[in-house]
């Protein structure tokens, strides 16, 4: 059969225009052999902190992508607790406005010769011998290989009736002034408040610094992993923004939906490959953006050499993510959620993170896609297990 395209990429997100521009700028492949459609039209307003680690940064700058939009270094985090906190300098990656950001990166890939198509959604996807029928509101086109890239709201996932490994985490954002008390964005610093877990909120209300504008601003909100739904979420939100002088109706405030990454989530199905969001992001932090674009990479490697040798499996995707830093990352990620953010159980583990300049040091690294070294890791083996001890 004669194809329209080899690949298919659906979502012009982080995954979708990484895996393009991976298969493009180091796989070698033809650009008018790569399709990719988006349903929103950019820039496409994203509800998102914006934070982009080390690691995503790394992976872009590798295929010659700068980070060309406005942005803020992480120059370090602060971690928060009711009794105690802590900070730690160190690189950690930028913070960008998401509208901005994924606009750029769908430029990158267009000026690449991707045929990227936006405010083109997918509706239908039939399974041909040897590749996939893909109908659109325009057109209806045939492609060899398809990659899901479409985040939480997957089409992709819809159309093939995949079910949800895991219960969607919850989050709310805004951007404000920065206040008199935002010491830490000022200084360039991510605020991470566990506070709101000792009250049962699965996860971590943020300030972090931001540019809207030219100007300097705050991104606020609260993330809940919703291991148990918590309808009252938004009130959490408010007594934080509260303790901040802010009042919840003076803030425009965005609700979006996060897909965790946990054992189980499939990577694959039906030999479409899954990547970014549409498989998962990180439990514990609510970030994808990252790991995104990491498995764009991993996701563009597998499709060159399926196309080169006509023989690589499904499968060795899958694989290939598992066995990677990043796959790694991401199920530690979906253990450490549950034990971190356990309202009663994981207040030893909160009071580490902010008390040990070791917890928070090993946190930044972790965070920023660095190795941790067996040293380290024993270390913190043994300071957390004195500090569970304390805590019972």
């Amino acid at each position: 059969m004669k194809w329209d395209f080899d690949v298919a990429i659906v979502g012009g997100g982080p995954a979708g225009t990484s895996a393009a521009l991976h298969l493009v700028r180091r796989e070698g492949i033809a650009p008018g052999c790569v399709a990719m459609v988006e349903k929103a039209r950019h820039p496409r307003v994203k509800p998102c902190a914006g934070a982009v680690s080390a690691w995503g940064v790394d992976a872009l700058g590798a295929i010659g992508v700068p980070i060309g939009v406005p942005h803020v270094v992480m120059r370090g985090l602060r971690v928060l607790t009711a009794e105690d906190g802590g900070e730690h300098a160190r690189m950690l990656g930028v913070v960008v406005r998401r509208c901005e950001f994924d606009a750029f990166l769908w430029s990158e890939a267009r000026a690449a010769g991707v045929r990227a198509s936006d405010g083109e959604g997918l509706t239908g996807l039939q399974r041909l011998t040897g590749g996939w029928r893909m109908k659109t509101p325009l057109r209806t086109f045939t492609a060899r290989i398809v990659l899901a890239c479409d985040g939480a709201g997957s089409s992709v996932r819809k159309l093939l009736g995949i079910r949800e490994a895991a219960r969607k985490g919850h989050l709310y954002v805004a951007e404000t002034s920065p206040r008199p008390c935002d010491d830490g964005p000022r200084r360039g610093l991510c605020d991470f408040d566990l506070g709101v877990a000792d009250d049962g909120i699965e996860g971590y209300y943020w300030d972090f610094p931001t540019v809207v504008d030219g100007a300097p601003r705050v991104s606020r909100g609260i993330y809940h992993a919703n291991f148990h739904a918590r309808p009252d979420l938004k009130d959490h939100l408010a007594r934080s923004l509260a303790r901040r002088g802010l009042a919840l109706g003076d803030v425009r405030l965005l609700p979006y939906s996060t897909r965790p990454f946990v054992p189980g989530s499939p990577l694959v199905h039906d030999g479409v490959l899954l990547v970014g969001e549409a498989a998962g992001i990180d439990a514990t932090t609510g970030e994808g953006i990252a790991q995104a674009i990491r498995m764009g990479a991993l996701a563009a490697a597998h499709v060159a050499r399926a196309l080169r040798s006509g023989e690589a499996r499904a499968d060795d995707y899958a694989n290939a993510v598992t066995r990677s830093r990043m796959g790694r990352h991401l199920r530690q990620s979906a253990w450490l959620a549950r034990r971190v953010y356990a309202s009663s159980s994981g207040r030893a583990w909160r009071s580490f993170l902010a008390r040990e300049p070791l917890a928070r040091e090993a946190g930044a690294r972790w965070y920023a896609g660095e190795r941790l070294g067996w040293g380290v890791k024993t270390r913190l083996v043994a300071g957390l297990a004195l500090a569970l001890v304390r805590g019972a």
